[in-house]
């Protein structure tokens, strides 16, 4: 499968991950026991930035701009990680799999600039 399409669908699957749940808790109301989430569109402000940053990745991959890929990957890192430093163990599975996806974006991001460089040199 080409590098690009991999590059999309992880972007694709990030904003996917933005809307299931970052945080989840459990709170006591009237004697019953209530499951709470946030999403990305109920904590607004840095997790549009976020979404956005999932976006620019989605479409810098198509357009093979390795090194603004690495800058929006890692715009979403530094997002995800300030979130699960907040969060601590109140992290849900969207937000653990955005921080995954983010590295993994990342490393595929630095793999196809080492290509590109290699192939140029040549």
């Amino acid at each position: 499968m080409d590098r690009r399409i991999i590059g999309v669908i992880l972007g694709v699957a990030g904003i996917f991950l933005w809307f299931m749940p970052l945080v989840s808790w459990e709170e006591r109301f009237f004697g019953n026991i209530v499951n709470l989430y946030q999403t990305g569109y109920h904590i607004g402000g840095i997790a549009y930035l976020l979404l956005v940053s999932l976006f620019s990745y989605a479409a810098l991959s198509w357009l093979k701009m390795h090194q603004l890929r690495i800058v929006a990957a890692g715009v979403s890192l530094l997002i995800c990680l300030i979130f699960l430093f907040q969060a601590n163990a109140n992290a849900g599975w969207g937000l653990i799999g955005l921080t995954i996806l983010s590295i993994s974006g990342i490393f595929l991001s630095v793999k196809d600039l080492q290509k590109e460089r290699k192939s140029n040199k040549v």
